[in-house]
């Protein structure tokens, strides 16, 4: 079987780091950049899903791949990325989204500055929740002042806003041609993971997708829960970005204790998805 990572909003081959654990545990797993290194785009806007399209491919053409047993992973927007390719292709046999969005939200410029759509399919712009105007400028408000940039609200104002606007930018989950494994932080401050998961198992319910789809949220757990390898002094609760503070959510403890149960499910999952 064979994996394919994709990181978050950092940009870059971010997930480099974690193909080695895939590798030992027999999966052929390849990290896949989609923005932020020379020869794609430079900013988290009109990324197409091809991208991971030609990734399926590259697979597909290995000797040592079966073809029929190709999973995907991917972290927040990486999570989103991953709800999409995996609504697009039928090659894509299992599904662990990460703190994800089943939606396709505004697409995030330089300085992270929201502007446009995140995806495109065919060269086209995929439909997309824009930014809510005064929870946008409420962010910049705690910006000037200094204080942890608290972005959930933001997230949840713009996904409130006009729920045809939001129905639109859904993808359509139900094409997924395997299991959905969606885990979340119940104190997920970067953007509301558990009601993210939770619309998704909604949306897949309500158009009878045939899989065994899973939902876990870990209290106390934040945006970055997955990467608290190493106990909780390893745990990443917010991240200095220049003069802001950025919050991901969680407690050391929490984010330490939802790692250790979340990789175990992430395992057994795709072992019983892939390996059949």
């Amino acid at each position: 079987p064979a994996m394919i990572l994709l990181g978050g909003s950092e940009g870059g081959d971010s997930f480099a780091k974690l193909a080695p654990m895939f590798a030992a545990r027999g999966y052929v797993a390849a990290s896949v950049a989609y923005f932020g290194t020379p020869g794609l785009p430079d900013t988290l806007t009109n990324i197409p899903v091809e991208t991971v399209g030609k990734a399926i491919d590259a697979l597909q053409a290995r000797p040592d791949v079966n073809p029929s047993a190709i999973g995907l992973l991917g972290t927040s927007k990486g999570g989103e990325l991953t709800l999409l390719a995996a609504s697009t292709y039928p090659q894509i046999k299992a599904v662990v989204a990460i703190v994800p969005s089943p939606v396709a939200f505004m697409g995030l410029g330089e300085f992270n500055i929201p502007t446009g759509c995140s995806w495109t399919k065919d060269a086209k712009p995929l439909p997309c929740v824009p930014a809510d105007a005064a929870a946008g400028a409420a962010v910049g408000q705690e910006f000037q002042a200094h204080k942890p940039i608290v972005l959930a609200p933001m997230y949840d104002a713009s996904l409130d806003a006009n729920p045809n606007v939001t129905q639109a930018a859904f993808f359509p989950l139900q094409n997924i041609a395997g299991p959905v494994l969606c885990l979340a932080g119940s104190d997920d401050k970067m953007w509301d993971s558990s009601r993210q998961c939770s619309m998704a198992m909604q949306y897949l319910k309500a158009h009878n997708h045939e899989y065994g789809d899973k939902m876990i949220a870990y209290p106390n757990a934040g945006h970055m829960f997955l990467f608290t390898l190493h106990g909780p002094s390893s745990a990443i609760t917010s991240y200095a970005a220049g003069p802001a503070t950025l919050a991901f959510g969680g407690t050391a403890e929490g984010d330490a204790a939802a790692a250790d149960a979340a990789w175990p499910a992430i395992w057994s999952f795709l072992a019983a998805s892939l390996r059949r």
